[in-house]
């Protein structure tokens, strides 16, 4: 109940965000150094070096720190709405800021542990907010067309799904509540953007999210867990100059 609250507060602050920069500069279309932009993105990742405490498993007695591979290690982006703000400092030179609301799963899978003991791995789903900083350098324009490049430091709050151990009741990895995740990272960036003509604000860009994230519980990892997140985004945006 305490998580699905704290989710519903991340989901009121996202949109309120949203709405205060539609509301300021949705009818402004008048040529500007500063812009926003507003985006979806799609993904495919990975999710790999896993480690947590956890019960004992063949191969692996005790109650220790374990680690594990999964088998099938993807992790992808379902969608990451954004909304950034880019300020600029000079003619090839901004500061990219924004703020995305974002889901990423895995998919049903076994695990192979340290030690060599196989268990199955029923797939979890992550939701939450994620926050991004960074230069942005703009390269000259190549006839209608801006590219650009950029890294953003980054950082990714929510929660995760299907976290039963199941030791009493229930299914292993079915329900159970949700726990909080926390990652940080970096998130190197590649697009460009149409600078003229009928399509004139349109972009697409290419971004790597790169994250190690300290999480809590997780099935049979009840202490929590870490584990690194890599994802490749492709993105489609639109930015207003004002």
């Amino acid at each position: 109940m305490v998580d699905s609250l704290k989710m519903i507060k991340l989901k009121k602050i996202f949109f309120k965000i949203i709405l205060i920069f539609l509301a300021n500069y949705s009818l402004v279309f008048a040529e500007g150094k500063n812009e926003i932009s507003i985006g979806i993105a799609v993904g495919n990742g990975f999710m790999e070096n896993v480690r947590g405490m956890h019960t004992p498993v063949v191969g692996s007695p005790g109650t220790n720190v374990k680690g594990l591979v999964l088998n099938d290690d993807s992790l992808n982006t379902i969608y990451s709405f954004n909304i950034d703000f880019n300020k600029y400092l000079n003619d090839n030179l901004y500061i990219n800021s924004g703020i995305s609301f974002a889901r990423h799963y895995t998919v049903d899978t076994s695990i192979t542990f340290d030690g060599g003991s196989v268990s199955d791995f029923p797939d979890i789903h992550f939701r939450g907010i994620a926050l991004e900083i960074g230069p942005s350098y703009r390269f000259d324009k190549i006839n209608h067309f801006t590219p650009y490049i950029g890294i953003n430091a980054s950082t990714f709050l929510g929660l995760q799904s299907d976290t039963n151990y199941a030791q009493i009741s229930g299914t292993y990895g079915v329900g159970g509540a949700e726990t909080f995740v926390k990652c940080f990272g970096a998130t190197p960036n590649l697009g460009f953007f149409v600078n003229s003509g009928f399509f004139k604000g349109y972009g697409f860009s290419i971004e790597n999210l790169i994250l190690e994230c300290d999480n809590d519980h997780m099935r049979s990892m009840t202490e929590g867990y870490k584990a690194d997140f890599n994802i490749t985004q492709f993105r489609i945006d639109y930015r207003i100059p004002f």
